[in-house]
C-alpha cells in the first residue's frame, strides 16, 4: 500500500466537509471531522490510486466492512480508525466526482451503497465517541442523516443493504428528535416520531425478506433499545407512551412462549414483554403526588404482578435484575407486613445474585444493607424478649420455691 515504502510521501487523508444537496441554497464547507494523523489512518487507501482496473466502490466497501467487523469483535479503537479512514475515502471520492462533472468530464457513479458506508461510517463514529465529540456528535447525526436519505432515495429496493438504511434513519431520527425537547402537544415532533416508527417497520420487513430468522433476532434487538429509550423519557409521557405500543405490538406479533420458558429467543421475548409492563407500571409511580400516594394502585400491582409472572425462571443478569426491582416495589406498596417481608426477601436473593456476578447500583446495595440491618435488630429484640420471658419465668418459678419453703 502506498505509505508503506520509505521513499514514497505518505499520502495525508482529506479532511470531510459538510456537503449539502444540491438542491440546498448553500454549501457547508466546514470541517467536522478532524484530520487524522494516526500513521494507520493516513495510509487507509483505495487499490484504485494504484491500479486503474480496481473498482473503487468494491475496496471502499472493503475498509468499511472490515471497520465493522472490528466493531463486533470488540476492538473499537481500531474501528475508529477504519471508519475514520472510510469518511475520510469518501469525502475523496465526492471530490473525484464533483470535479469531474463540473470539469465536464466522464465522472464515476455514485451507488447507492456509497451512501449507504457514508452514512453508516458516520453513525457509528457519532456512537463510538459520543463522550469525546461532546456537542459536535449531533453534526455527525445531521450529515449521517443526509447521505442515508440519499441512500434511500437511489436504492431499487433490492439492495441486501436496504434494512440497515433504514434502521439507521430511524435510530438517528430518535437521537435528534430526543435532543429537541419537543412540548407534550408539538404536533412537528409528533410527526417526526411516526417517521422513525414507520423507518422501523420499513427496515424490519425488509429483513424478514432476506434472513426471517435474523428478522426476529433484529425485532428483539430493536425492541429492547426502543423500550430503552421510552424509559428514559427525553421524549416526554406522549412520546414514551407511543414508542411502548409500538414495541408491544412488535413483541405480539412474535410467536407465544411460555412464562417459564429458558431458551434463546423465547426467555428473552419473556424478559421484553416482562419490561414493557415494569415499564408502564413506572409511568404510573412517576405521576405520585406530594402525599406519595400512587394514583392508580391496582393497575400498578397488576402490571406488576403480570411481569412478575413472566420472569419466573429468569436467568440472564438483565431478567434476574428487573425480577428483583419488581419484588422490591410490590413490596413497597403491600399494606400486610408478612407479605412486605416475603416480598422484600425475595428481592434481595435476586440482588445478591446480581452482586455475586457483578456491580449493584449503590440504591440497592443501600437497600440490602438497611433491610438485613434492621432484620438483625428485630432479632436482637426478639432474643431480648424471649430472655426477658425466660427471666420472668426464672423469677415465678424461684417465687413459687419459696411459698413452698414457707409452707413447711
Amino acid at each position: 500500500m502506498p505509505g508503506d515504502s520509505a521513499t514514497q510521501k505518505k499520502k495525508r487523508p482529506m479532511g470531510l466537509k459538510a456537503r449539502a444537496s444540491k438542491k440546498q441554497k448553500a454549501e457547508s464547507t466546514e470541517q467536522v471531522v478532524n484530520d487524522f494523523d494516526e500513521d494507520n489512518t493516513a495510509t487507509i487507501m483505495l487499490k484504485n490510486d494504484l491500479e486503474e482496473d480496481a473498482n473503487e466502490m468494491d475496496e471502499l466497501e472493503g475498509i468499511f466492512d472490515s471497520a465493522m467487523e472490528e466493531l463486533a469483535s470488540g476492538d473499537p479503537e481500531r474501528a475508529v480508525t477504519l471508519l475514520r479512514g472510510t469518511i475520510h475515502e469518501c469525502d475523496r471520492i465526492l471530490r473525484v466526482h464533483d470535479r469531474d462533472i463540473e470539469a465536464g468530464v466522464e465522472a464515476i457513479e455514485i451507488e447507492p451503497r456509497f451512501y449507504y458506508i457514508y452514512g453508516t461510517a458516520l453513525f457509528s463514529i457519532s456512537e463510538i465517541s459520543a463522550a469525546e465529540l461532546g456537542d459536535q456528535r449531533y453534526e455527525y447525526l445531521e450529515l449521517s442523516l443526509h447521505r442515508l436519505e440519499q441512500a434511500r432515495e437511489a436504492m431499487t429496493g433490492t439492495e441486501p443493504f436496504v434494512w440497515r438504511v433504514y434502521d439507521g434513519l430511524a435510530k438517528i431520527g430518535l437521537d435528534l428528535l430526543s435532543r429537541e425537547e419537543a412540548d407534550e402537544e408539538d404536533k412537528e415532533a409528533a410527526a417526526k416520531l411516526a417517521t422513525a416508527i414507520g423507518n422501523f417497520d420499513r427496515a424490519l420487513d425488509a429483513l424478514a425478506n432476506v434472513d426471517a430468522e435474523q428478522a426476529k433476532s433484529g425485532t428483539l434487538a430493536t425492541v429492547e433499545m426502543v423500550q430503552s429509550l421510552a424509559d428514559s423519557s427525553c421524549l416526554g409521557e406522549t412520546g414514551s407512551t407511543t414508542l411502548m405500543d409500538w414495541t408491544e405490538s412488535k413483541l405480539a406479533a412474535l410467536p407465544a412462549s411460555e412464562p417459564t420458558s429458558k431458551e434463546g429467543q423465547a426467555a428473552e421475548i419473556c424478559y421484553l414483554r416482562a419490561r414493557a409492563l415494569w415499564i408502564r407500571a413506572s409511568v404510573i409511580l412517576g405521576q405520585m403526588d406530594e402525599t406519595d400516594e400512587i394514583p392508580d394502585k391496582e393497575t400498578f400491582q397488576r402490571l406488576l404482578s403480570e411481569a412478575s409472572d413472566l420472569l419466573v425462571e429468569a436467568e440472564s443478569r438483565d431478567a434476574v435484575l428487573l425480577r428483583g426491582e419488581i419484588q422490591l416495589n410490590l413490596g413497597n406498596v403491600q399494606e400486610d407486613g408478612d407479605e412486605q417481608d416475603r416480598l422484600y426477601r425475595l428481592a434481595i436473593k435476586d440482588f445478591k445474585l446480581i452482586q455475586a456476578d457483578g456491580e449493584l447500583s449503590e440504591e440497592l446495595t443501600q437497600f440490602i444493607e438497611d433491610f438485613e440491618q434492621d432484620d438483625a435488630s428485630d432479632d436482637d429484640e426478639e432474643m431480648d424478649d424471649a430472655n426477658d420471658e425466660d427471666a420472668s419465668d426464672d423469677e415465678d418459678a424461684s417465687d413459687d420455691d419459696e411459698m413452698d419453703d414457707d409452707e413447711q
